[in-house]
C-alpha cells in the first residue's frame, strides 16, 4: 500500500510538470522555479512530517525571491532559493483562497481528479506571480503581508536605500499588531539595533504610536 501511495504522488508530480513548464518553470526536486531576472518564483510541494504508509498529505508553498534585496545587504544571492529562503512566502491556499489547506493521497485517490484540482489552483498562483513583476511591487507586498518576517528580510534594505519613512510606517504597524505580546521586546530591540547601526534615531514605539 505504501508503494502505491508513493507512486500516486510521483505520478501527480509528473502530470503537473507540463503545466508548469509551459509557464516557464523548471523542476528541481519537489520545487519548481521560474527565473524572471529581477525575481525568482518558487512553487514547492512539501510532504507532511506526519504521513503514514497508507496516506500522504502535502502542501504547496509559494515563494518570491529578489536577488537585489540580498545583494544590497551584502548577502549571498541564490540561484535556486528554497521556499523558506524567499523574501515573500505563503501557502497556495492563502494566495488562491482555495478551500483545501492541504492535499491528501490515499490508495483510492483518483489522481486524474486531484490533478484537475491542482491545475486550477496552480494557474491561480501563477496569475498571482504574474502581478508581482518588479522588485518594487514585491517590497510593497512584503510590507503589506510579511508580518514580523520583514524585520530581518527587508528593514536593513530599506535603510540602505534611504526609505526611512517606509520602515517607520511598517515598524509602527507591527507594533500596533504585536506590541502587546511579551515577545515584542525582542523585535523592538532588533529594529532599533538596525537603526543605530545605520546612524538613525531609535524609535520610541509607545510615543510614536500616540
Amino acid at each position: 500500500m505504501a508503494q502505491l501511495v508513493k507512486e500516486k504522488f510521483d505520478e501527480l508530480i509528473v502530470r503537473i510538470k507540463p503545466l508548469l513548464k509551459e509557464s516557464g518553470f523548471s523542476k528541481s526536486g519537489l520545487s519548481f522555479y521560474k527565473n524572471a531576472g529581477a525575481l525568482i518564483y518558487v512553487l514547492n510541494f512539501q510532504k507532511s512530517s506526519g504521513n503514514t504508509a497508507d496516506k500522504t498529505i502535502f502542501y504547496i508553498n509559494c515563494g518570491i525571491y529578489a536577488p537585489a534585496i540580498d545583494a544590497a545587504q551584502g548577502r549571498e544571492t541564490l540561484a535556486k532559493p528554497k521556499e523558506y529562503e524567499c523574501h515573500f512566502r505563503d501557502r497556495i491556499s492563502s494566495l488562491t483562497r482555495c478551500e483545501a489547506a492541504f492535499y491528501e493521497i490515499a490508495e483510492n485517490t483518483d489522481v486524474t481528479e486531484l490533478e484537475a484540482i491542482l491545475a486550477g489552483e496552480l494557474e491561480a498562483a501563477i496569475e498571482f506571480f504574474d502581478r508581482i513583476k518588479t522588485e518594487r511591487i514585491l517590497i510593497e507586498l512584503m510590507l503589506k503581508r510579511g508580518g514580523l518576517f520583514v524585520i530581518d528580510q527587508l528593514f536593513e534594505y530599506l535603510l540602505i536605500k534611504g526609505e526611512d519613512e517606509a520602515l517607520t510606517r511598517s515598524a509602527l504597524k507591527l507594533f500596533a499588531e504585536y506590541g502587546g505580546e511579551a515577545r515584542w521586546v525582542i523585535f523592538e530591540r532588533r529594529i532599533n539595533g538596525l537603526l543605530k547601526k545605520h546612524g538613525r534615531k531609535e524609535l520610541n514605539f509607545k510615543d510614536e504610536a500616540r
